[in-house]
């Protein structure tokens, strides 16, 4: 998920927490665990370091309790001074480290789960297993589910019902996406029968959360060669699914890539829909590779991100079919020949990383 809804849910969770008003930096440090894992990003700068390290072991229940321990014994000389005139009146009970610790533990948690709950993956049995969790049920950035939890932090900073409404921003967090995976499966199970009624039916059917789900979906179908993809509209579920072809990654030439550069390797395992696009540029082939999961069936979307797809990972082969240069391209980028120089990463805008 995005900053912002971390953010929230950080302050949704110190206003809910009994007695943490009185100390003055239990609201810097909700906020500050809410957010943590996201500290990957910082690790490396490769594109091998982002796409291993991102939602990584930060992201993971091991890493997080690591975290969660040194966050708590970090703040607590902070947490421990009660507010002055909490002092004049008699003087408070602060929690003790153990406490501190277990709600940093909880934030963290609470930042995996949201981070779970979108299609990107995340690496949540570290250092035991890479497996990438992802639960499909929201966009990465869900405008609905972020207001709401803003507007029971405003209702909250009123002095009355302010724990109850902060429970129910809290309970949103879950009631949302929640909904958000009933409409998902419904629309699945709907899709998957009217699509293998068809003379050719295809292999699978895949439903992913789109920009203002779950109103938009974006529908993923195998034939065994190509994928499709399509948008279906929660409102007009009648309307016709108008799918876009996109031949899939050839296995064998992939496989040689992987054998011959490491980042070719983590891609494929990266990757959920990886299509592939040859092209001819002076004299060499270039090659595009693509995940469906970060392209866009929604025009304003489209519109926004101009021709690029992010998260590409682009090569330029020799006339022999050896690999010569590789780029790996994070934010929105149409391509082209600097696209597939030699090895090494492009940053730009409009990367869904979070």
């Amino acid at each position: 998920m995005d900053p912002v809804t971390h953010l929230a849910s950080g302050a949704l969770v110190a206003m809910a927490l009994p007695d943490t008003r009185r100390s003055r930096w239990f609201m810097p440090f909700a906020l500050t665990c809410a957010v943590l894992p996201d500290v990957d990003v910082f690790f490396g700068a490769t594109p091998l370091d982002y796409l291993t390290l991102h939602r990584g072991i930060t992201h993971s229940f091991a890493g997080g309790a690591v975290m969660a321990l040194l966050t708590a014994l970090l703040f607590l000389p902070l947490l421990r001074r009660a507010p002055r005139d909490a002092v004049a009146s008699g003087g408070v009970h602060t929690w003790g480290y153990a406490r501190y610790a277990l709600a940093a533990y909880g934030l963290i948690l609470l930042h995996i789960f949201l981070d779970c709950i979108t299609t990107y993956g995340t690496q949540v049995f570290l250092p035991f297993s890479d497996y990438r969790v992802a639960l499909p049920a929201v966009f990465i950035i869900d405008p609905v589910m972020t207001l709401v939890m803003l507007a029971c932090i405003v209702a909250a900073m009123g002095r009355a019902h302010r724990r109850t409404f902060a429970a129910l921003g809290l309970a949103w967090t879950l009631l949302w996406p929640g909904a958000s995976l009933a409409v998902q499966q419904r629309v699945q199970s709907g899709l998957v029968a009217k699509l293998a009624a068809q003379p050719v039916p295809p292999q699978s059917v895949a439903v992913i959360p789109e920009a203002l789900a779950p109103f938009n979906w974006k529908v993923v179908v195998d034939d065994g060669r190509r994928y499709g993809m399509a948008r279906y509209q929660l409102l007009n579920p009648d309307a016709p699914l108008a799918f876009e072809l996109f031949e899939k990654a050839d296995p064998v030439l992939y496989r040689r890539l992987s054998e011959a550069e490491e980042l070719f390797r983590v891609y494929g395992r990266f990757a959920m829909f990886m299509t592939q696009e040859n092209r001819q540029e002076n004299g060499a082939s270039v090659i595009a590779y693509r995940d469906l999961r970060f392209a866009s069936t929604v025009p304003f979307m489209r519109m926004l991100r101009g021709e690029g797809v992010p998260f590409q990972l682009w090569a330029r082969l020799s006339a022999d079919g050896r690999l010569e240069g590789f780029r790996f391209v994070q934010g929105r980028a149409a391509g082209g020949s600097d696209a597939a120089g030699e090895g090494g990463a492009t940053g730009g805008t409009g990367g869904t990383g979070g």
